[in-house]
């Protein structure tokens, strides 16, 4: 500090965890479905599909998912963690996208 020079304050970001979003939207409808998990793993990533095709698209028979490239984003993760019939159901209506 010197005379007639301005206060200079830095700060330390300190981290409080984690926390993954997941996120699907439909914007020409208006709509956005979110699901917030403490990791990002293959089965949190399973379990948003599945509340997406059995609860928020019940009727569709194709839902278009458009992903990132995050190894956990793969229909197989729909086996490791879904019974085999229950994942078949699932894997039938997905349709991936180019991935961004």
């Amino acid at each position: 500090m010197e005379p007639g020079k301005t206060w200079c304050e830095d700060y330390e970001y300190e981290r409080h965890g984690v926390c993954n979003v997941f996120l699907a939207c439909e914007p020409l409808v208006g709509t956005r479905v979110t699901m917030t998990a403490p990791q990002r793993t293959k089965k949190e990533w399973a379990e948003f599909v599945r509340r997406l095709a059995e609860e928020h698209y019940p009727t569709a028979d194709k839902i278009v998912l458009v992903l990132d490239n995050l190894n956990t984003h793969t229909l197989a993760a729909l086996y490791e963690v879904f019974p085999v019939a229950q994942a078949r159901r699932l894997c039938q209506r997905q349709q991936q996208a180019t991935r961004a």
